[in-house]
């Protein structure tokens, strides 16, 4: 006669009472990896402010151990980087153009949790739900950009936390 230990319920098949004794002895290995989340930056020209915005938001992220999707897109491309604003921005360890210029699509938006949008690309009917970040010019004064956009996302990276700290569909 086979003990109760030994065998599984007449109820329950083989393959289940092994998966039952996996979650039992396993807890954190039954819960899904959340994927990361997707922040997607918006503006005019996408060279310049929004392509600056991913790269930093990139940067912080993996120093402060956040997972995350970051993209940037412009409403019209074009190169907006004038030689000095790219001097500036090699010495701070940027380069916005590691990644190719793109124009922003519907499906673009869609695929994101979270859509920045700067200065007037907000005002595009597609950006209408966007956060608008109204900012200062990077060729025009570097230092009040990188401070806003410094401050803007010291900030984003405390909800971005607090939103990877939530279980996987939290609101």
């Amino acid at each position: 006669m086979a003990s109760s230990r030994t065998s599984p319920p007449a109820h329950l098949g083989r393959r289940a009472v092994v998966i039952a004794m996996g979650l039992a002895l396993a807890p954190g290995l039954a819960k899904a990896a959340c994927p990361p989340v997707r922040v997607l930056f918006v503006c005019p020209a996408g060279s310049v402010k929004s392509a600056i915005a991913r790269e930093t938001l990139k940067r912080r992220a993996a120093d402060g151990g956040v997972s995350l999707s970051v993209s940037s897109r412009g409403v019209r491309p074009e190169d907006h980087v004038s030689l000095g604003l790219a001097a500036k921005l090699k010495a701070d360890g940027l380069n916005p153009t590691s990644e190719p210029l793109r124009a922003l699509a519907e499906t673009d938006i869609g695929q994101a949790d979270i859509v920045i949008a700067f200065d007037e690309a907000s005002d595009e009917p597609m950006l209408r739900s966007a956060r608008a970040w109204k900012t200062p010019s990077w060729n025009g004064d570097y230092a009040a950009a990188k401070a806003d956009l410094d401050g803007r996302l010291a900030l984003l990276l405390v909800e971005l936390r607090a939103r990877v700290a939530r279980p996987c569909g939290a609101p």
